[in-house]
Parts: C-alpha cells; structure tokens; sequence
C-alpha cells in the first residue's frame, strides 16, 4: 500500500532526477532519501533525488551484466521489485463495470482530463489512500499520464488504444501499488522498480506513472530497445546509457552465471575497451553491428571511381562515427557508353565483379513490384511526428526479417524510415507526396533475399558491398521498383555502379540526377550483351596484390 507517512506534514511531494556518472547509480540507490542530493524541506514541500535510467545494451561482459541483474534483486540494502513478466492481471468484477461505465460516458461527452479522473474518483476506481498528501500526488501523477497519453495519440481519449492502457492502468494500481509496492518512510527510503526487456504500451504508461509518483527505476534492455523512446524523444525524462554491444535478450536470470572469466580473458576485453573505441582507427570485426549505416554519397571522376572502390569505409574520405550512426563514404554512378578501349572496359566490368561482397545484376526488372495496399501497416509503423519508426516496423507482424540480428534489422527499418521521410524517387504525374512514401514503403516490404545477405556480411568500417548492374539496353526491363531498392541500397552505405553502354536512360527515369554521378563514355554501343570473360594472369596478380593489401 502506498504509505507515506513522513509526508503527512507537506502539500507537496516532488521527485528530482539524480544526474549520474559511470556506475554511481547503484551507490545512489543505496542511499537513504535524506542522504541523496536535491533533498530538501521547505515552504511545505519534501523535495528529494530520485534514480531513473535506461540502460540499453550490454556494458562489458555478457555473463556479468546478467550477475550484476540478479545481484541487484538480491542486495539487502535495496528493496528492488522486478515488474518484467510479473504484472497481474486479475480484476474485480466491480472495477471493470465501473470503468466502462466511465468509458462510455467518456464516449458520449469526450471528457477532459480532469473530469475523466473526477469520474474515476467517484467510482472509487482510485486507490483512497489515508495520507491526503500522498493521494493528492497519485492523482497529480495519473493526470499528468493521462495528458501524456493525449499528447502521443491522434484523438486523445477517442484513439483505440486508450480502453486498454487506462485498464491497466487502474488494474495494475490496485495490484501492485495499493498492494505489493508501498512507500514506506519509516527507513527514508523509496522502493525500486526493475523493468527488463521489452514492454507493451500499458507497461510503458505504468512505469512512467511509477516515475512519476517518485520511485526509483532502472530499465534494462540488452537487445538496446528503448520502450520510452515516444515519450521521452530528448532523454530528458531519464538518464540514458547506451552500450555498443547488443544481445538477444536472455530470461531473466535467477542465479548468478556459473561461468567465470579468466584473468587472460578480462585482460583482452580491457584492451578492446581502451583499442576499439569510436575514435580510434582501429576496428574490431563486427564492433558496429549494433549501430546503423547512414550513406555519404561520394561525387567523384570516372577514375577516382574504381580506385574508391577497392578501399574500405573508414579509408574513405568523411567516414566518421556519431552517436549510434556510422557514415559510409559510398559510390551511386552510371557509366554511361564504352570506352574506346573496350578491353579496358571489360576488365573494369569484371574487376568490379570480383569478391564475396559483390552482387551482380544483368537482368531486369530485379525485383517484384508490391501491389498490395499497405497503408494500414504503413500508419501503425508512423510516430507521433508522423516517421516511420524503425522500432515499430521491427516488431509489426508483416517484417519478415526477425531471423536476422537485431542490430541488421535496426540498420535495414532505420533505412526504409530516411528513404520514405526524403524520397528521392520522381514523382509520377498522378502521385502525392503521400502516396510516393506510401509507394516506397510498399516495395520495401518485401526485399530480395540476395540483397539481405550481402547486407548480412557487412562489417560497416570494412570492405564495402557493391551492386553491380548492366543494362545492355536490349529490353527495356529496369523498372521504378528497380530504383526504389537502388535508393534504399545507396541509403545503407552501399556501393552501386550502373553500366549502361547504349547510354540509354534508366535510372534517370526514376531518380533523379543530382543524387548519382553519370559518366559518359566515348562511344555508345547498342545491344552489347554481357559475356562472362575470362581473366588474364596479369588481372590475377593485380587483383590478388589488392587482396593482399586489405
């Protein structure tokens, strides 16, 4: 039961978020309110420090991040309550009629905030605490959920997801916070709430009614999702900390890991902790693939373009590393015609070819146009401010990629999400703005096997994929949904070098031109069909002295 007897004496009661550095949060829990920062009494008011904070990510060690987890429900110093998993959901027959009927009064007047919760108080759906000032700042903290929730949703109140979270809301205040979760003052101290892994979006509103009332909370998701992202967009709300490591959330643990690190092994993550940092030019394998890939289009001369090539991201001009970004310095050119040596031509063609990372297109279209209507998914992936969000997308029904690592299918829904917000596909003459994202959106529902698994093998700062396409021109097959997968290849920082010898328009016809570099040739030749040559042995010493290098 929600008691607070020492602040009997106050009006009011306010909560101050602690700022903290590296690991000071679990000395702060530990500490008495009185022993905190921000704790102060005066001009009626109990005024304390409060621990909030989101970790995302693994830090260090997988084995002693999930030890330091159960650790921390085991500390006797620290009444924690882990809430992931373990929200009731009974309810009495009583409360859910009475809600209902607020419901449906609701329904018929659209009720302000305080009214609704004028309506919940008169049908005593509001736990009725003995100390008025603890009351008074329960029902403070629900109004302030409740204008959130408004905030977030189209139609406030009327939006369809409302009679769910204000539901649980009410349930969970009966179950937990009337009952299992008291604010006992008695030791000037507040309990702390545990939250692990993912949440739906009434767990979510609970929490923030949990951090609200003034308990301390610790959100921990190894996987590096961020269920407060929609209400907290600026991290303000909470401190964040964010790991480059991230894992698949294992169950919550039970019992310490049996298994311990040897001094050699602690001794090399030390040292990958000082090598591999965001500043360093020193890249461990796969030390990114929980960020996500943002292209930096190169322009460049025809020359520079084979040679830009054969380097990797972080030898190429602007590679940097911000926050969870990586900017890939990428390639997006038409070769347009031949050249006079078509000797020379061909071995570029086939240089190119060359390597697991390459991908090579000579057939079209490459890809199945997606007729579907896919506005209902479409508006369910949106955020508030009307984005796709990579989070939502990820976990709608119709992604087909959760067999891949959760930092790829961040990568590939953060792609789509910047493709749709700034098309750069051309308009055709019948089509909105709106019905040009939606049309992207589409055809990026369903992407080409091949072209998930080269992704797959791409190690940011490394060797970047290329897609390579010849067009001979014979038919006229590159089609628009050809170019929409082009533009969201180019966005995810890979190389793409269209080789056109008729000089006949292609990706012209959708793109437009500012966003790719065309170089035109000295001739043009009509019907070139692609045959596969062979190499010769000075190609072959060239192309393994190139290897060598990497």
């Amino acid at each position: 039961m929600l008691q607070l007897g020492a602040f009997v004496q106050y009006s009011k009661i306010n909560p101050v978020l602690i700022q903290f550095n590296n690991n000071e949060w679990l000395s702060l829990l530990e500490k008495s309110l009185s022993e905190r920062e921000h704790y102060s009494t005066q001009n009626n008011t109990i005024q304390f420090g409060q621990v909030c904070a989101r970790f995302l990510g693994v830090d260090g060690d997988e084995d002693d991040y999930y030890n330091m987890l159960f650790e921390l429900t085991q500390n006797p110093r620290i009444q924690v309550h882990v809430l992931s998993g373990h929200l009731r959901k009974e309810i009495v027959r009583e409360q859910f009629q009475a809600i209902q009927t607020v419901l449906e009064i609701n329904q018929s007047e659209s009720l302000s905030v305080n009214r609704f919760i004028a309506f919940l108080e008169g049908r005593d759906l509001i736990p009725a605490l003995k100390d008025q000032s603890v009351h008074r700042h329960l029902r403070e903290s629900l109004v302030r959920v409740l204008q959130m929730f408004i905030q977030e949703h189209p139609g406030g109140f009327q939006h369809p997801d409302f009679r769910r979270v204000i539901v649980d809301l009410i349930k969970w205040m009966w179950n937990h916070l009337n009952e299992s979760i008291s604010i006992q003052m008695a030791d000037g101290r507040l309990p702390c709430i545990l939250w692990y892994g993912d949440a739906t979006k009434s767990e979510i509103y609970f929490l923030y009614l949990a951090k609200l009332i003034g308990f301390d909370l610790l959100v921990f998701d190894p996987s590096g999702i961020d269920i407060f992202k929609s209400l907290d967009p600026d991290r303000k709300l909470m401190v964040v900390r964010e790991y480059n490591l991230k894992k698949e959330a294992r169950e919550f643990p039970k019992s310490r890991a049996v298994r311990k690190a040897t001094v050699a092994y602690q001794a090399s993550k030390e040292i990958e902790r000082i090598l591999h940092t965001d500043d360093s030019p020193i890249y461990k394998q796969w030390q990114y693939r929980s960020h996500v890939p943002a292209s930096i289009t190169l322009k460049t001369t025809f020359d520079e373009l084979f040679l830009m090539s054969r380097e990797k991201a972080f030898i190429r001009p602007n590679f940097h590393i911000e926050g969870q970004t990586v900017y890939i310095p990428s390639l997006f050119a038409k070769i347009s015609g031949v050249m006079a040596s078509q000797k020379e031509y061909w071995d570029r063609l086939e240089d190119l070819k060359a390597g697991e990372l390459t991908l090579f297109i000579r057939y079209f279209p490459f890809t199945h146009n997606v007729t579907v209507n896919q506005q209902y998914h479409y508006h369910h992936s949106l955020n508030r401010e009307g984005v796709l969000d990579p989070e939502k997308i990820i976990k709608s029904n119709w992604w087909k990629y959760k067999q891949l690592p959760i930092g790829v299918q961040h990568a590939i829904a953060a792609g789509i999400s910047r493709v749709c917000e700034n098309p750069k596909l051309l308009k055709e003459d019948h089509e909105s703005p709106y019905d040009l994202q939606l049309y992207l959106f589409g055809q990026f529902t369903r992407l080409p096997e091949s072209v998930v698994k080269l992704f797959l093998k791409f190690d940011y700062p490394q060797e970047v994929p290329r897609i390579i396409l010849y067009n001979s021109g014979t038919v006229a097959g590159f089609s628009r949904s050809d170019a929409a997968l082009l533009l969201l290849l180019n966005e995810l920082g890979l190389d793409i070098l269209m080789f056109n010898p008729s000089g006949l328009r292609d990706l012209e016809l959708y793109i437009d031109d500012r966003f790719f570099d065309i170089h035109l040739m000295d001739q043009f030749e009509f019907n070139l069909e692609y045959k596969e040559r062979p190499v010769s042995i000075w190609r072959k010493l060239i192309n393994l002295k190139n290897n060598i290098k990497k």
